[in-house]
């Protein structure tokens, strides 16, 4: 449940700082007043998207942080452990959205996206808002109510797995049946790129050795003359440097019986004549053997046009690429000569899948049917104590084909008045009659879901006088369970909050300011005699209140 919540420079919000608690609270003021600025300020913590615009100061970072107490949900650890976020009671949220309207997300002080989040924010808290009838017309929207209500957690985890085996299985059969369609024209293109491959006796590092050599030998004029002249200044000449050496080494030798330092001189120059000797020698080999080769130059010409012809023809970068293409069309030949027989086993591989992925979907469309009674029954004994008396309810379940959610296609109908059929909720048009629909779903899902926090907004609309009281005894036994948050305008069920807030405007600085204040004893009972009465008549009622709240107190 949300013990705490801190909201710094969001929308009309400078700064606030709540302490929530168990049960029911309600949360009354004027339209405008900023009551939906509160609600998305939460609904950031639960993934959705922000900007810049939302800021109260844009030269300022916004922050929102909530503390969540969730030792009595252990069935939430497994999915920090599939998010990789630590489990800690209290779980702090925090989410930051800067000037330029970029947005962090951190979970218990772990950065993570904003999936992430939405994951793990709707298993905290479920925010139900006027907007959301529309919901009640989406194709999955009975689907999850069955569900949930049928306790089919681990029904659908069973059938998501065996449909998506189902999945790669068919896509497996999909891949081979279409190489063997192929048939002998793709492997005869196969074994030309591989033939082709083969026969050029590819080798790593063969590239760069025969450009090394292509330029020797395009330069061999040039590399003659100078290992000539190298060979010349080594060894060859009256002054070349290994005579001079070899007199330097000669007075070092006579020198070195006179002191330490002549002798180490002389270790030195010795080496020199050593290293000096060897190199010469090379220089003079290599001057003496290096010639010209038109033949060889031809032949490593031919070469490396070949390679480079590969390398362009095959859209590679090197040799290495060139091997790795190579094995590759290898491997797919393997594939294509077994083709018939890889392909009978992914038929009957398929059809394993697909018998498994329906048996287990046959499970939970039972599962689902056996559960619509049930719903039907509590659904409609709650729509009768909402001033209903006349309401019926129908489901409409067909069979489909495979999906994500199984085979089943179930949508629940709905009619307020005697005499007319169910209908779809989008062709309901009476805002009150889907307000306390509902609400009925929400008071039969509360018994079912292990869901800390539900928070309501308006879902009072288009109802008053004694549905009103109803609504509010209805919301009364959802916070047994739960932590509910409940927006309200009417003073019936302002009445039977645990805890009262009131939202309003502050005009007393330079900006308007929205701000929250818990109302006790005699603020809340002038509070809701106000939402009775008006501003002018509202003292006569206190005494009315008073009464109330004995009956309901806070």
């Amino acid at each position: 449940m949300l013990r705490h919540l801190e909201v710094q420079n969001y929308a009309l919000i400078d700064q606030l700082d709540l302490q929530l608690a168990e049960g029911l609270t309600v949360i009354t003021g004027e339209t405008g007043a900023g009551k939906s600025i509160l609600l998305g300020a939460i609904s950031l913590l639960l993934g959705q998207r922000a900007d810049s615009k939302s800021l109260y100061d844009n030269q300022k970072k916004c922050v929102i942080e909530g503390t969540f107490s969730v030792a009595a949900y252990p069935h939430l650890k497994e999915i920090f452990q599939q998010e990789d976020i630590d489990f800690d009671d209290p779980c702090l949220i925090r989410r930051e959205i800067n000037p330029q309207g970029k947005s962090r997300s951190f979970i218990n002080d772990t950065p993570v996206t904003l999936e992430s989040m939405k994951r793990i924010g709707q298993e905290l808290v479920d925010i139900h808002s006027q907007q959301d009838n529309g919901w009640m017309g989406h194709p999955d929207f009975a689907l999850e109510l069955v569900d949930d209500f049928a306790q089919n957690q681990v029904l659908k985890l069973s059938y998501e797995k065996a449909f998506k085996a189902f999945q790669i299985a068919h896509h497996h059969q999909e891949q081979l049946a279409q190489k063997s369609k192929l048939g002998n024209q793709a492997i005869d293109f196969l074994q030309f790129q591989w033939d082709e491959l083969e026969k050029a006796y590819l080798d790593i590092g063969e590239y760069e050795r025969l450009i090394e050599q292509l330029q020797k030998l395009q330069n061999s004029e040039q590399i003659q003359e100078k290992l000539a002249q190298l060979a010349n200044y080594l060894s060859l000449s009256e002054s070349a440097a290994l005579e001079q050496i070899g007199q330097a080494r000669q007075l070092s030798q006579s020198l070195s019986k006179w002191g330490q330092s002549f002798e180490q001189w002389n270790q030195r120059i010795q080496s020199l004549w050593i290293e000096l000797k060897d190199l010469s020698a090379e220089v003079e080999g290599e001057a003496e053997s290096f010639q010209s080769d038109p033949v060889e130059l031809e032949k490593c010409q031919k070469r490396l046009d070949l390679l480079n012809r590969l390398l362009q023809k095959y859209q590679t970068k090197d040799i290495v690429s060139l091997i790795a293409l190579r094995e590759q069309f290898s491997e797919e030949l393997a594939q294509y000569e077994n083709v018939d027989q890889a392909l009978e086993e992914a038929n009957k591989a398929l059809l394993q899948a697909e018998n498994l992925a329906q048996e287990k979907a046959l499970e939970l469309q039972n599962s689902r049917i056996q559960s619509l009674d049930a719903i039907e029954e509590i659904l409609m004994s709650s729509l009768q104590q909402l001033g209903m008396p006349n309401a019926r309810l129908a489901w409409e379940v067909q069979t489909t084909k495979l999906t994500k959610t199984g085979q089943d296609k179930i949508q629940l109908l709905f009619s307020a008045n005697k005499g007319l059929a169910p209908k779809p909720f989008k062709q309901i048009a009476s805002g009150g009659e889907l307000s306390r629909l509902m609400l009925s779903i929400k008071h039969l899902l509360a018994q079912k879901r292990a869901l800390p926090t539900l928070i309501l907004d308006e879902i009072d609309t288009g109802v008053s006088g004694e549905i009103a009281i109803k609504m509010g005894q209805m919301l009364t036994q959802m916070s047994q369970k739960h932590q509910l948050i409940a927006i309200t305008h009417l003073p019936q069920i302002a009445v039977t909050g645990q805890t009262h807030w009131f939202v309003y405007k502050n005009h007393e600085g330079e900006k308007t300011v929205s701000s929250i204040k818990t109302l006790v004893g005699e603020e809340r009972i002038d509070e809701i005699a106000k939402m009775i009465g008006g501003h002018s008549g509202y003292v006569d009622l206190k005494e009315n209140v008073r009464k109330l709240m004995k009956i309901n107190p806070s």
